[in-house]
């Protein structure tokens, strides 16, 4: 996701409900130096807002709940043509640059929660997958350079 200029969000969970066993990291790739805080990260209690900045190398992870939102920035005003951003990217224009990628423990105790989070008017195309739990894994053995189906709780896995 990248972002030149925000003056509208919403606070909101990506994630919710999964038992704890779901998370929302985000990474920022392409950073913007000298700003006010970018993210707005809302406590468990819901009483407390935390602006932080995105930091080259430093993920934050969301779990069930995690209400976050874009905070107000403009790193580049489209109506003001008199800022210089020359050198600041390929186009003159700052942007942050951030990836997001959601991760699960699936089993019998979420994986109704995983499915509704994520088939909505445009079913995400893994949906499928979790129609039979517990579900197996898939390991690499090294030494022979194969891989195998396992059932969880296999001890030899």
């Amino acid at each position: 996701m990248g972002v030149t200029h925000c003056d509208k969000s919403l606070m909101h969970s990506d994630i919710y409900a999964t038992e704890d066993k779901s998370w929302n990291i985000v990474f920022p790739l392409i950073t913007v130096e000298g700003t006010d805080p970018e993210l707005d990260i809302m406590s468990e209690n819901l009483n407390t807002i935390v602006g932080v900045h995105y930091l080259k190398d430093v993920a934050y992870a969301m779990g069930d709940f995690g209400y976050h939102k874009t905070r107000m920035i403009s790193y580049h005003d489209p109506d003001d043509n008199g800022q210089d951003y020359d050198g600041m990217t390929a186009n003159g224009i700052p942007i942050r640059v951030v990836f997001g990628v959601y991760c699960s423990q699936i089993d019998e105790t979420n994986v109704a929660m995983i499915r509704h989070i994520y088939d909505g008017d445009d079913p995400a195309p893994f949906a499928d997958q979790f129609k039979d739990v517990p579900m197996r894994e898939i390991h690499w053995d090294l030494a022979t350079g194969t891989s195998t189906l396992a059932n969880p709780g296999d001890e030899e896995f």
